[in-house]
């Protein structure tokens, strides 16, 4: 009989339905990996589960008297199973240190004591745990301090040594079992969950600001509250939206996933600190705009005559907000026009007391900072030289002696023969007669 081995031209091509199937095999299992990666929860479910089985399935094969104790082992395997793999192994460090001081604090109390353990023992080793569990370094592993204490205390009896030994060893087991699984299987990345909370957050921004100047295109006063509890809301929501980036920045740590698409989430954070700012001007713009838009202001008005250069002006900041990231310098400059449009309206009114435009200027302020939150190099700011208008001012001050009252295109400016009424005023009103607004 010939020993010869086989050589690869001797072995039979696959037959196209093989093929077929080893196909069909590739796509159906590429399907299931990208339905568990769009869906966290499951695939940390299915990984948890997986790891726990494993663990349990080790247990009993560990050496010694720690495989009397398989049972806490799928315990560390949960312990350990976080969604990042830099939590998993911090979590399960901790528990780990945590119920080593547990086991400690109990062995020291049994050593005070002789027969099972009495009513003051079970008390000492709570009232100890309780204090010990509020170091704060033990992070995670303060929950299990009480626990493996009582365990060992309570469950140990005559065998505490050997109980105790088991309990720390098949939870270090499982603890390595959940964190070699997170770290093989499909490790997550939350990049992309991130960058999805940001334009959504973009665009509630947006939106919140377009619904800020249809106060200015109704009547007033104002009835509906709902849009002033949706601006509300907004730094809640960045607050999640920074965890949300917070998160998927740990998750790249220590995840092999993360040498195919090597970056930092430093574009994310600079985005969320600019949505932070402007959501903060946002809010006081709305405030002012309530205010005006019930006419409870005391120490807040604005000429009837302003509503539609405001509206005009937050519609342009809305634009900008929306177009964040897109280069859009159009939208800028355009942004920028209203708003020193804006400007040169309540300059019209330089003749009424201060309180009298007070609310006009405030939200001209907070848009000028919104454009500056998203154009912080001021790129897209206007040059007096290319400004007619800005010339035609710079000749009215001229013919003034260069003394100007009331406001300019970049805020107020002091006129010391303006005249000034410091006392309080209702919201203005152009004529005698109300018109609705």
């Amino acid at each position: 009989m010939s020993d010869r081995r086989p050589t690869p031209t001797d072995r039979r091509p696959t037959s196209p339905d093989r093929r077929s199937a080893l196909r069909r095999d590739a796509r159906t299992a590429t399907h299931w990996t990208r339905v568990l990666l769009a869906q966290p929860r499951l695939l940390l479910a299915v990984k948890t589960a997986l790891a726990a089985a494993l663990a349990y399935w080790i247990a009993p094969q560990v050496p010694g008297v720690a495989a009397d104790y398989p049972y806490y082992a799928p315990l560390g395997a949960v312990i350990a199973m976080y969604p990042t793999i830099k939590s998993s192994l911090r979590q399960g460090f901790q528990v780990l240190v945590g119920v080593v001081v547990g086991i400690a604090l109990a062995t020291a109390v049994f050593s005070l004591q002789d027969g099972r353990p009495g009513v003051l023992a079970v008390a000492l080793v709570v009232g100890v745990g309780v204090l010990v569990a509020g170091i704060r370094w033990l992070g995670a592993g303060r929950d299990w301090v009480l626990t493996a204490g009582l365990f060992v205390l309570l469950l140990g009896g005559a065998n505490a040594e050997a109980y105790s030994l088991g309990y720390i060893v098949q939870i270090g087991v499982g603890v390595v079992v959940g964190v070699v699984v997170n770290l093989v299987l499909v490790p997550p990345l939350y990049a992309s969950r991130a960058e999805d909370r940001l334009l959504r957050v973009k665009d509630s921004l947006a939106d919140r600001a377009d619904e800020v100047a249809g106060v200015f295109e109704t009547p007033w006063p104002l009835e509906d509250d709902e849009w002033e509890r949706r601006v509300g809301v907004l730094p809640s929501t960045l607050r999640r939206v920074r965890e949300t980036v917070a998160y998927a920045d740990e998750s790249r740590r220590m995840n092999p996933r993360w040498l195919l698409r090597r970056r930092d989430l430093g574009q994310e954070y600079a985005d969320l600190a600019t949505y932070e700012r402007v959501s903060f001007h946002l809010q006081d713009v709305a405030e002012v705009s309530g205010i005006l838009g019930r006419r409870i202001g005391r120490q807040i008005g604005m000429p009837d005559d302003l509503a539609p250069d405001v509206a005009h002006a937050v519609h342009g900041v809305a634009t900008v907000i929306r177009r964040h990231g897109a280069d859009d310098v159009d939208a800028f400059t355009d942004a920028r026009r209203r708003v020193a449009d804006l400007w040169d309206a309540v300059d019209r009114h330089r003749d009424r007391p201060t309180t009298d435009t007070s609310g006009g200027v405030s939200i001209a302020v907070s848009l000028g900072r919104i454009i500056a939150a998203l154009d912080p190099d001021d790129t897209t700011a206007p040059r007096p030289e290319d400004d007619a208008a800005e010339e035609g001012r710079a000749a009215d001050d001229d013919d003034t002696g260069g003394r100007v009252g009331g406001t300019d295109s970049t805020g107020p400016v002091d006129d010391d023969s303006a005249p000034r009424d410091t006392a309080p005023h209702d919201t203005v009103q152009d004529g005698e007669a109300d018109d609705g607004r």
